[in-house]
């Protein structure tokens, strides 16, 4: 059965933060806790087995360590959730997404990669690192790498309401290439939207810049991860990082709302 979770202390916190799919859920659960409808908070139980579900704008995120297979009845339950809500994109859980009986989806590999410290080169700048740009400048280097970019008024207000709160930090590099700490928890970081404006593609930027991120967690104690889809394996593979783990999400092929119904990997 899957029920609405109303208050913050419903969730099992030491359950979520095992993942990265849950330590996700969590940052989002202390950032806004239980009362803003576009961001809900889900748990499906059954047979003992409990599964965690976060329904963010037009992402849905399903964390749970039990094995879901044959379990049919969450299977529907879950496909019929999907069905009801329509999200751009539905991750997490393998074992439960595994199963998901739905119309009008496609399934995405995706590969989960350890940022790695290593060697920059000698003509990077540590200098032209901005830990705390402005948010504009972010987005519009995001809008040249992310056709899939979730509309302005929705990503500025997640990210700056995240920021404040000391769980998620942006970075540029010379203004023309952007990384973000998706969430920082504990010992644990995502980074993601990591782009680089057209014009200086091709420089060595992102690489030296996601090295120099992976230098810097290192020295904080931290561990980064990151998530790329079949196009950038290659590129995350030559620079050194390690392959973690490889999944799927389910993405919608049409009929997104162009107003947020679109989410980003």
């Amino acid at each position: 059965m899957i029920q609405e979770m109303l208050r913050s202390r419903e969730a099992d916190r030491s359950a979520l933060s095992v993942c990265h799919y849950g330590r996700k859920i969590l940052c989002n659960l202390v950032a806004y806790g239980t009362k803003y409808s576009f961001c809900r908070f889900f748990r499906l139980r059954s047979h003992g087995k409990t599964a965690w579900l976060m329904l963010q704008n037009s992402t849905l995120l399903v964390s749970s360590q039990d094995d879901f297979s044959g379990d049919a009845q969450s299977a529907v339950e879950l496909s019929i959730f999907v069905d009801m809500h329509q999200p751009f994109r539905v991750e997490g859980c393998q074992s439960l997404l595994g199963m998901l009986q739905i119309s009008g989806y496609q399934q995405l590999r995706r590969y989960v990669f350890q940022l790695t410290p290593g060697n920059v080169s000698p003509v990077f700048d540590p200098a032209q690192v901005n830990s705390a740009p402005k948010l504009d400048d972010v987005y519009q280097i995001l809008t040249e790498g992310f056709p899939n970019l979730i509309a302005y008024d929705l990503w500025l207000t997640d990210t700056s309401h995240m920021v404040r709160r000391g769980l998620r930090q942006c970075y540029t590099y010379f203004d023309v290439t952007a990384a973000t700490a998706i969430y920082d928890y504990g010992a644990h970081v995502l980074i993601g939207q990591v782009a680089t404006k057209t014009v200086a593609r091709g420089r060595g930027y992102a690489r030296d810049f996601l090295h120099w991120i992976a230098n810097d967690l290192e020295a904080r104690g931290k561990q980064g991860i990151l998530y790329a889809l079949d196009i950038r394996k290659s590129f995350y593979e030559e620079i050194g990082f390690r392959l973690l783990e490889t999944e799927f999400v389910w993405e919608r092929l049409s009929g997104a709302d162009p107003d947020g119904g679109k989410g980003i990997l």
